[in-house]
Parts: structure tokens; C-alpha cells; sequence
């Protein structure tokens, strides 16, 4: 019997592949014939077309918007477009100029807040960027992290999140915000860091407030905001000191910080706009000790797709017309210079260093790092940032040590590729790098930052500029 039905399975897979052969000109012809006499708007064409002019992507945000009536939360940076460090080359050096040997050895190390009395000393010019527990992380990828960060010897700063005691003692140099927001004001949590950066804008959320739904942060969230179990955590538009309807200065925020946590540095963090230079002006006359610049590219786990997409200047463009600035004002000396936003390569920090940047924040990609070694466990079914993404009841545990490991290796990883970039440059330290190490690949790029084009030949006799 078995083998009847099996004959007769096969003699009828046969038949039917014999009149998919027979029916396959036919169809094709038909199909063809459609598309070229009927109206579009009858045939496929029409999906084609609408798919040209209608990115899938903004097809599913209309959905989404459609479906809810609700403003469309995107929990990555934009990914419109941009002019970004890849317009930008490293110079090699060969025979004009040496490279250094394989055995010498590279100083990868930077000083942040150098001025101050207890500045941050980092193995190398990376830290990794804001990215809070409970708004945007779970407290385990917050560990994760602080477990890397500290073990690299690189800063992790805090983000909007609350304030916790076990991501202290795990990270080496710790980087608290301090903003619009309620927590995190007590002058025990704020003696704890190594860094305040106060927080007014990132390059996917520019200056605007944000109001979590209440559901959406868990208790124990709450509770290290001391917030009520019905109350919404609230990040204000403005700055403010004691109450958020009086809103303070910049100025009148870092000297208060200065009197609760003396000698060390008071950074100030924004998002990259078109009046970037009257910013840095109001950072300056607060007299803080390092600007960091996100650019339209830095992504955040709450911010509308309006103010990610259509907001802002890039990280190249602002870290170039921020150090153009602070060399105009001959305040370059005064302030360090961090930069991030859709960072994610060795090359690429190294290009930002180059012209004049102290050191490069990680976000998007330490994230994708951390999911490393647990990554079958969500893909195909969920993203790889489920792992990571903090929800009031999460699909899939994170592995604490397994994710520190992951985001430890890019760490080394990046250093190691870094050392062999430098030398490559005929330098033996991060510190060697200037714009002379650079070339833009587009004239308009070449216009803007500064570098030579390398469209046309460089004059050795030339000076080129200085490192930023």
C-alpha cells in the first residue's frame, strides 16, 4: 500500500510540474500582455511604481499612524542620507612618508576635562553614549555595558535613566547626566561620577520633553526615580534646578554642580542644529569643561520619526563648524570636544580624531555588540535589539556576562584595528593624528571640512592643517 502512494504521489508531483512547464509560456505571455496594454492602475505596475515613489518604510509608518492615531516611535537613528565620514579617507604612508613598524607600540590613551583638578583618563578616544535603563535599556544590558566599559577602561555615561549602584561599581569612569528630569539630584548619586554631562538635547530628540506612559516603566524603575506607581517619568523641555516651571540657566546649572561635586569635569550635551555656534557660545559662557555634540545620525529609544528625520546637521558637519568655531573664538584650548552619532567603525573614529574630535561616543552599534552571542535567540521571529530593549515584561532575558564579553571583543577589537590604522599613518600615537592624515573624497566635503581633495594632487610643500 505504501508503495501505491508513493507511486502515485510521485506520478502526480510529475504530471503537475509537467503542466507547470506547459502553462509557464502561456502565463508569461499573458502577464507581459497585461502589463503593456492594460490601464496600470489594473496590473502589478501599479505596486512597482507606488513602491518607487512610496519607500516600504514609509509605508509602514503610515500604518502605523493610520492604525493608532498616535505619534510613531522609532527606537534607531534616522537612516535618511547623509554626507558622513565615509566621504572622508585615511592618508596612508608608504614611501613619501614612513609607516611606523609593527612592533612599535601605539598610545591609544586620552584625557577628558583636562583643565579640571580630576579629569578622566581613557585607554582609548571612545566612550559609550547615554542610553538609559528603563526608558530605553534593561538593567541588564546597563550592566553589560558598565562591565565592558569598565574592563576596556573607557567611560559609560548614565543617559536619562535612573541612577544605578551595581553599573557604578562595575565601570571605571562613569559619566552621570544631570537635565530635565527629576532623579538623579541627590548630591550623594551626583558625587559619585567622574563626569556630569548635563543634558539638553541628542541628535534624534533635539530639545523637546518627552512623557513616558506610566505602564511602560516598571516599578522598580519608579521606584529609583521616587515616583509614584501612577506617575508619568517626565523629561522637561528646559533646564531647571528646583522647580521645572522656573526653568535655570546653563550658566547657573554648572556653577551649582561645581559647588556639590568640585574638580571634576561639567560637560554639556546636544543635539547638532543649524545654530550650533550660538550654542557652543551659551556652553562657553557657562564655562563648561567639555562639549559633547550628537549629530542627526545619534539614535535614542524615544524619539518621533519627525524630530529624528528632519532635525539637525550631520556629525561630520557639526564637528567641523564646531571646531572652525571654537578656533575662530580662540577658545579651542578652553573646552575638549567629544562627538557622536552613527559611529560604528575603527576608521571612522579615527577620522573624527583627526580633525580635531577628543574622543567618539558608541551607542547604536555597542547595543548590536552586547546581542552578540545571543542573537539566534531572537532572529527571525524578533530583532536583535529585543535582547536589549528594555520592557516592562521582556521576551527574552539577556545574559549579562555573555553580553559584556560580546561588547568587550569590539572593544579590543576597534583598539587593535586602530593601532594598526595609526601606524599604517606612520604615527605612534592617537595623538600624532591631524588633518593632514585626511582627504576628502568629494569637493564639497573638501570645502567643508577643510581636508585636501584628493581629486587633485597634494603639494608636499604645502602646510596643512593642524589637528582640531
Amino acid at each position: 500500500m505504501f508503495w501505491l502512494m508513493l507511486i502515485a504521489a510521485l506520478i502526480a508531483l510529475a504530471l503537475g510540474g509537467l503542466a507547470l512547464v506547459l502553462a509557464l509560456p502561456w502565463f508569461s505571455r499573458k502577464m507581459i500582455e497585461n502589463l503593456l496594454t492594460r490601464p496600470m492602475s489594473d496590473t502589478l505596475a501599479e505596486l512597482y511604481v507606488s513602491m518607487r515613489s512610496t519607500p516600504p518604510i514609509d509605508f509602514i509608518y503610515s500604518s502605523l499612524r493610520s492604525n493608532s492615531g498616535d505619534v510613531v516611535i522609532r527606537p534607531m537613528g534616522s537612516a535618511r542620507p547623509v554626507h558622513g565620514f565615509d566621504d572622508l579617507a585615511l592618508v596612508p604612508a608608504q614611501l613619501a612618508r614612513k609607516p611606523a613598524l609593527a612592533t612599535e607600540p601605539v598610545d591609544l590613551s586620552v584625557t577628558l576635562g583636562k583643565k579640571c583638578h580630576k579629569p578622566v583618563r581613557c585607554s582609548m578616544p571612545l566612550y559609550i553614549s547615554g542610553m538609559a535603563y528603563g526608558l530605553a535599556l534593561t538593567k541588564e544590558a546597563r550592566l553589560a555595558m558598565a562591565q565592558a566599559s569598565g574592563r576596556s577602561q573607557i567611560p559609560i555615561n548614565s543617559g536619562q535613566g535612573p541612577f544605578l549602584d551595581q553599573e557604578r561599581q562595575l565601570a571605571s569612569h562613569y559619566v552621570l547626566q544631570f537635565g530635565r528630569w527629576s532623579w538623579n539630584r541627590d548630591p550623594d548619586i551626583l558625587r559619585q561620577a567622574d563626569m556630569i554631562e548635563v543634558q539638553v538635547g541628542q541628535g534624534a530628540q533635539p530639545g523637546s520633553a518627552v512623557i513616558a506612559t506610566p505602564e511602560g516603566v516598571g516599578p522598580e524603575i519608579k521606584q529609583l526615580m521616587h515616583l509614584a506607581p501612577d506617575q508619568a517619568p517626565i523629561i522637561h523641555a528646559d533646564l531647571y534646578l528646583h522647580d521645572p516651571k522656573e526653568p535655570s540657566t546653563l550658566a547657573e546649572v554648572v556653577e551649582y554642580l561645581r559647588s556639590v561635586v568640585p574638580g571634576i569635569p561639567i560637560a554639556i550635551k546636544m543635539g547638532a542644529g543649524d545654530d550650533l555656534e550660538g550654542d557652543i557660545d551659551v556652553a562657553l559662557d557657562a564655562k563648561v569643561d567639555v562639549i559633547v555634540i550628537d549629530g542627526t545620525e545619534g539614535a535614542t529609544g524615544n524619539a518621533p520619526i519627525t524630530l529624528s528625520d528632519h532635525f539637525g546637521i550631520t556629525s561630520l558637519m557639526a564637528l567641523s563648524r564646531a571646531l572652525k568655531h571654537l578656533h575662530t573664538t580662540h577658545t579651542r584650548d578652553d573646552v575638549d570636544l567629544l562627538i557622536s552619532g552613527g559611529f560604528r567603525e575603527p576608521g571612522d573614529f579615527l577620522k573624527a580624531y583627526a580633525m580635531g574630535a577628543d574622543a567618539v561616543g558608541l551607542g547604536t552599534i555597542a547595543m548590536f555588540a552586547l546581542a552578540h552571542y545571543q542573537i539566534t535567540q531572537s532572529v527571525p521571529f524578533y530583532p536583535p535589539t529585543d535582547l536589549v530593549f528594555y520592557r516592562s515584561n521582556p521576551r527574552i532575558p539577556l545574559h549579562v556576562d555573555k553580553a559584556a564579553l560580546g561588547l568587550y571583543h569590539f572593544l579590543e577589537s576597534c583598539r587593535k584595528e586602530m593601532a594598526i590604522a595609526i601606524r599604517t599613518m606612520g604615527h605612534t600615537s592617537v595623538h600624532d593624528l591631524s588633518m593632514s592624515d585626511l582627504s576628502a573624497l568629494d569637493p564639497e566635503i573638501a570645502r567643508i571640512t577643510g581636508c585636501h581633495y584628493a581629486g587633485t594632487p597634494r603639494d608636499a610643500k604645502t602646510h596643512q592643517p593642524e589637528r582640531g
